[in-house]
């Protein structure tokens, strides 16, 4: 007795799953530079390089704002704890700004890392489904 339509759709419907949670797979773990053979990569630093010049002028144009806010007067500035504060509030920024795509890129290279290194997870998404039946003596 030949496969039911039944246990053929089956089979043919997990094999399209399997192959689905393969594709999904390469894609967690393959690195934004590498995919699509980097074309997409080289977009997105240019991008980036001019939301970064953006994101100076807006720095610089917040920070001045942001001192006429807190400080009545520039003898407040004067004030070493108050300048530090603001030293540090513009060093934060400029970092946020300056290694904001670093930073990305190390969030990525780690939580990759944790993908690829956990077995556990990686045989629980690798497993192969199939469906057979066994035909029985009558």
């Amino acid at each position: 007795m030949g496969e039911s339509w039944i246990v053929s759709n089956l089979n043919a419907a997990l094999s399209t799953w399997n192959d689905k949670l393969a594709e999904i797979w390469s894609l967690l773990t393959e690195s934004p530079q590498t995919f699509k053979g980097g074309q997409v990569w080289g977009v997105m630093t240019g991008i980036h390089s001019a939301l970064q010049a953006i994101g100076y002028g807006l720095l610089v144009l917040f920070f001045a704002v942001g001192v006429m806010k807190t400080c009545g007067s520039f003898v407040e500035v004067k004030k070493p704890e108050h300048a530090l504060k603001l030293f540090i509030r513009f060093a934060l920024a400029k970092g946020a700004v300056a290694y904001g795509l670093e930073l990305m890129l190390a969030v990525f290279s780690i939580v990759q890392g944790m993908v690829e290194e956990c077995p556990h997870v990686c045989s629980a998404y690798s497993i192969k489904l199939s469906c057979t039946v066994s035909a029985s003596a009558g």
